[in-house]
């Protein structure tokens, strides 16, 4: 008969997940996840489309076919497709990809314009003043011009300051702290692809609730490493991170129980071995 296998060692345990459901040991700490897949309508043409509110005076006001908002000034390329200038903007810049995100045809120059009809090549024809050559965007009025620059500036997220940052992100920081009583979250700031203005304020206690709990709008807080008391944007960091500084056992994974279960060390690791898989003790 085959003798009935001790309960997992302690000490194994990665994310907060394990510790607030009140189990600890060597447990499968798997992300879940969570929601349902969405599916994206296919844009018109122009990689727009109309708004779909019947009945109001904005029935045929375009929208952008990736945030879904009205479109102010549209970015339109050689492959003819739309979105609106902040979507490509933040593709181009934070993202650093030129493609098209609907046909991934690769773009190297784009221009943006209120025209919602005219062709690339009939765009280009015309006379554009401003450019941002590193970008590789041609701006067809100042309006749109300015209103890029806007969003590439080091802005204050707090609704009722205007301050500009001339120093890149510390002096940002140093500023809402001075000014605000408030700070940003660091791991946000260095993954999340979002402009300055668009990043979130916190107080101390809103910073705690925010690495522990998340926001409720299905963010559910920063997961950390308990070996190493260290938070990690999301569940793929903090992964990685065991795979390179901790310990997995083989013969678990090896039998797909053990996936996402990581040791502290070759130590607690070897303990796993003695009380888990009647190791043998004499030597070779």
């Amino acid at each position: 008969m085959t003798p009935p296998r001790p309960e997992p060692a302690a000490a194994a345990t990665t994310t907060r997940n394990a510790e607030n459901s009140g189990k600890s040991g060597a447990h499968d700490q798997r992300p879940q996840r969570k929601g349902k897949r969405t599916q994206h309508a296919k844009p018109h043409q122009h990689g727009t489309t109309p708004n779909d509110n019947t009945g109001n005076a904005d029935d045929d006001e375009a929208v952008c076919f990736i945030c879904a908002d009205s479109v102010t000034f549209y970015a339109v390329g050689q492959c003819d497709h739309r979105t609106c200038f902040r979507c490509n903007l933040r593709l181009r810049e934070l993202f650093k990809s030129k493609a098209c995100p609907y046909c991934k045809s690769e773009l190297d120059t784009i221009v943006y314009t209120r025209d919602s009809e005219a062709e690339f090549a009939d765009v280009l024809q015309r006379q554009l003043p401003f450019e941002d050559q590193e970008l590789g965007i041609k701006f067809d009025c100042k309006e749109a011009y300015d209103a890029t620059k806007h969003a590439l500036q080091f802005n204050c997220p707090h609704r009722k300051c205007n301050y500009v940052a001339t120093d890149g992100w510390k002096d940002l920081k140093a500023h809402v702290r001075a000014e605000h009583a408030l700070q940003f979250c660091d791991l946000c700031l260095q993954n999340k692809k979002s402009f300055a203005h668009e990043h979130k304020l916190f107080t101390k206690a809103q910073l705690r609730s925010h690495y522990a709990r998340g926001d409720g709008t299905g963010f559910t807080g920063h997961p950390d490493c308990e070996f190493c008391r260290r938070s990690f944007y999301d569940n793929d960091q903090l992964f990685d991170h065991c795979r390179k500084k901790h310990e997995q056992c083989f013969i678990c994974v090896r039998g797909g129980t053990g996936r996402q279960v990581y040791y502290a060390n070759y130590q607690t690791l070897e303990e796993h071995f003695n009380s888990d898989h009647f190791s043998c003790r004499h030597p070779a």
